[in-house]
């Protein structure tokens, strides 16, 4: 993020006040926009692009160590994630990243095919996918980003993410063979030394099944829109409030939770998240997301 030019810091700080009312009123129009109804199928889980603020003081030269649990009270799914993203340099302010998942994925004997038949391909093997327990690989994802110049809103963040076919098509909603393409954009706005608000807007295409088991109907296309409050200390210390909404054909997800960062040595930092899927219906990937984190930068 470029820097505020000083005879500019009043005019930003009341942008910064008048966009609190419009981020409150997003949160609730979500809330009634959402309001729980029946679907007809799931949204692919898909993570979060991994954004960095003005205050964010970590290396662009790092190495994450997700641990994740997805857990679903209502339909006995859980699945556990080991996911490890490279955080590599891409010019003067951007950043290059690659995530590979590891998932193990058990559906309390309600497999795909039971919850929703209707996103099975007439191509995939028969009676597929019935185990109840299994690990694979998941899909590998890329991406960029990075600050860009835009008219009226000055400097934000920009987002690129891609996935590809890599995946295990069984793991879905968690992983596939599909290929989401992203593009995302991030304002940052500052509330104060060392607090900022985080609007982002973004869109998903997805460029359906690459081994068919899947039916298109399996992969939605639509909107993302997202709020974040970020307080910040010290190197690697951080507290962040988050706010998700999503709609891709009319399957809505409302995602909220809170993320706590510590430092960890000399060059590292651990982070502890908590989400909870406030939309109530069969859309949701999961009920709740549990997150251990470990970032060593260079």
């Amino acid at each position: 993020m470029r820097p505020v030019h000083p005879g500019t810091r009043n005019f930003r700080d009341d942008c910064a006040r008048l966009l609190v009312a419009p981020v409150a009123l997003m949160m609730l129009l979500g809330g009634v926009l959402g309001a729980p109804s029946a679907a007809r199928a799931q949204l692919p889980h898909l993570d979060a692009i991994p954004w960095y603020t003005p205050a964010d003081s970590t290396s662009r030269l790092a190495l994450v160590v997700d641990v994740d649990r997805f857990h679903d009270s209502k339909f006995g799914w859980d699945a556990n994630r080991l996911l490890l993203t490279a955080v590599l340099p891409a010019g003067d302010d951007g950043v290059f990243w690659l995530r590979l998942p590891l998932v193990t994925f058990d559906t309390g004997g309600l497999p795909l095919a039971s919850r929703w038949p209707w996103v099975i391909s007439d191509e995939a093997p028969e009676g597929w996918p019935g185990e109840e327990r299994t690990s694979s690989y998941g899909q590998i994802e890329v991406g960029i980003n990075g600050p860009v110049k835009l008219p009226l809103v000055t400097w934000v963040n920009y987002g690129l993410a891609l996935g590809l076919p890599t995946g295990s098509d069984i793991l879905y909603p968690f992983s596939a063979t599909g290929m989401p393409l992203r593009i995302a954009l991030k304002k940052n706005l500052p509330l104060g030394p060392t607090t900022y608000l985080g609007l982002v807007g973004g869109y998903v295409a997805h460029m359906d099944s690459g081994k068919d088991y899947l039916d298109p109907f399996a992969f939605p296309d639509g909107f993302h829109l997202g709020a974040s409050f970020d307080v910040f200390r010290d190197r690697g210390s951080r507290l962040q409030l988050g706010y998700d909404y999503h709609d891709r054909d009319s399957r809505r997800s409302q995602l909220a939770g809170a993320q706590v960062w510590i430092p960890w040595g000399q060059s590292g930092s651990i982070g502890f998240k908590a989400a909870r899927e406030l939309q109530g219906t069969l859309d949701r990937p999961a009920e709740w997301y549990f997150n251990l984190s470990f970032r060593l930068d260079s």
